[in-house]
C-alpha cells in the first residue's frame, strides 16, 4: 500500500504550479483556471482559503469517475454502500496528496501544449519544467477531461505514458484479491489517519 501512494502520488507532484502559455481550448481553459486558483489560494495561506482549496478540487474533479474506474471490474460486485465509503475515502485520499504535492511546485513552470478530442474525451497536454534546474529532464503530464452537467471535471492523469486510474486499479485490485475490500478500506483509513498520503 506504502508503494500504491507513493507511485500513485508522485505522478501528481508536477501536475499544478505556476502556468506558462496556454493553447485555447475549453478543457485547456478549465485546467488553466483551476491550476491558477489552487496555486494562488495556496500562496496566500489561512483558513478561508483552506476551505477554498477544497472546493477548487471538487470542482475540478469527477470522483465518482476515478472511484468507479479505480476499481475497475470491482466496482460492479460492491454494494451502493462499499461504494459509498470507498469513493469517499479516495476523495480525501486525493484531495490530501494534491494539496501536498501543489506545494512542491514552486520551482516548475507549466506550459500547456493543445488538447485533443477522443469520443468524447478531451486530453490536456501539458509540460512541467524546472526554474532552477535547466538540465532536469521535463515531465509530461496529460489531463483527461470529459464533460458531466455542462463541466468539464478531471477523469484521470497520465504522467510520463502512467496512468494514475491504470496505476489505481492494479493495487487495488490486487490487494481486494488477496485480501478482501474491507482490508483495502483499512489501508485507505490508516493512510489518512497517518496522513501518509
Amino acid at each position: 500500500m506504502n508503494h500504491l501512494f507513493a507511485a500513485a502520488f508522485s505522478l501528481l507532484a508536477l501536475t499544478l504550479g505556476p502556468v506558462g502559455l496556454a493553447s485555447a481550448g475549453p478543457a485547456t481553459d478549465v485546467v488553466k483556471a483551476r491550476q491558477t486558483a489552487l496555486f494562488d489560494l495556496l500562496k496566500k495561506g489561512g483558513v478561508e482559503n483552506q476551505k477554498k482549496v477544497g472546493a477548487v478540487f471538487d470542482e475540478m474533479l469527477d470522483y465518482s469517475a476515478l472511484a468507479e474506474a479505480s476499481l475497475g471490474s470491482e466496482w460492479a460486485a460492491r454494494t451502493d454502500a462499499e461504494k459509498k465509503q470507498f469513493s469517499e475515502l479516495l476523495k480525501q485520499l486525493v484531495r490530501k496528496a494534491y494539496e501536498r504535492n501543489l506545494k512542491k511546485t514552486l520551482d516548475f513552470n507549466v506550459e500547456y501544449l493543445g488538447e485533443t478530442d477522443s469520443k468524447g474525451v478531451m486530453t490536456v497536454k501539458t509540460k512541467a519544467v524546472s526554474k532552477k534546474d535547466a538540465r532536469e529532464e521535463p515531465v509530461e503530464i496529460a489531463f483527461k477531461l470529459s464533460q458531466k452537467g455542462g463541466a468539464w471535471l478531471v477523469q484521470d492523469i497520465v504522467t510520463e505514458g502512467v496512468s494514475l486510474v491504470g496505476s489505481y486499479r492494479a493495487q487495488f485490485t490486487k490487494i481486494i484479491k488477496k485480501d478482501g475490500l474491507p482490508a483495502l478500506i483499512q489501508k485507505m483509513k490508516d493512510k489518512l489517519a497517518k496522513g501518509d498520503v
